[in-house]
């Protein structure tokens, strides 16, 4: 029988090796891929506290300039603004909300501590300290 000599294609030797990088690279790509999903969402919970911040203080503030406000409450998953016109409750199911002290109005200028914080995380927190003012 003859040998021929001139055959192509991959050693086992190769093909290992190929395996293993590809295992390497592969693993690299999808610890990295979990990780940007982890962060991802532990910044979309960072913005909804913010926007539910933000949606708070800008009630209190129009409450406040048109109306009298009588106490702000908080208890855990439920912040309740009671004012001449009527209560305004807030609550969602994945924000724990948390005020420095409950605060029985009606004043003209009030200094207000509130905290919201994620249930899903409890590492995400936000706190918000403002003071509000009546110029009447």
């Amino acid at each position: 029988m003859k040998k021929r000599l001139d055959q192509q294609g991959f050693t086992l030797i190769e093909l290992l090796a190929a395996l293993v990088l590809f295992t390497i690279f592969g693993s690299v790509i999808w610890g990295l891929f979990f990780q940007s999903l982890k962060y991802n969402d532990a910044e979309v919970s960072k913005n909804q506290l913010q926007q539910e911040t933000n949606l708070i203080l800008s009630t209190i503030q129009q409450m406040h300039t048109s109306s009298t406000i009588t106490s702000i409450e908080s208890t855990g998953s439920t912040l309740l603004i009671i004012s001449d016109k009527g209560e305004f409750p807030f609550n969602k199911d994945n924000v724990l909300y948390q005020i420095n002290e409950p605060i029985n109005l009606p004043n003209k200028e009030f200094h207000l501590v509130l905290t919201l914080s994620s249930t899903e995380n409890s590492s995400i927190q936000l706190e918000t300290e403002t003071t509000f003012s009546k110029l009447k």
